[in-house]
């Protein structure tokens, strides 16, 4: 779910003023809040390390990071260019 939220969160940035702001805000602190999990990612890489895990605790840091920020950025280039 991180990743859906990182792409919400980055569709709402790319709508820029097309939204009015408390509209935005409340999206964005509130929904993409809720939606994302991070305690949860916390969690599994912790738990990660703990078994020794530890390729698979940095792949997961990784892989989560790279897409979060990838579909972010996608998401805002898409609806930005969408609203112009």
């Amino acid at each position: 779910m991180n990743v859906a939220g990182s792409a919400l969160l980055g569709a709402l940035a790319g709508a820029g003023t097309a939204l009015p702001q408390p509209l935005a805000v409340l999206l964005g602190t509130g929904f993409c809040g809720a939606l994302t999990t991070y305690s949860t990612f916390g969690y599994e890489v912790v738990r990660l390390a703990e078994d020794r895990a530890y390729l698979l605790a940095a792949a997961n840091v990784v892989v989560s990071v790279v897409a979060g920020v990838g579909v972010a950025v996608g998401a805002h280039a898409l609806v930005a260019w969408l609203s112009a």
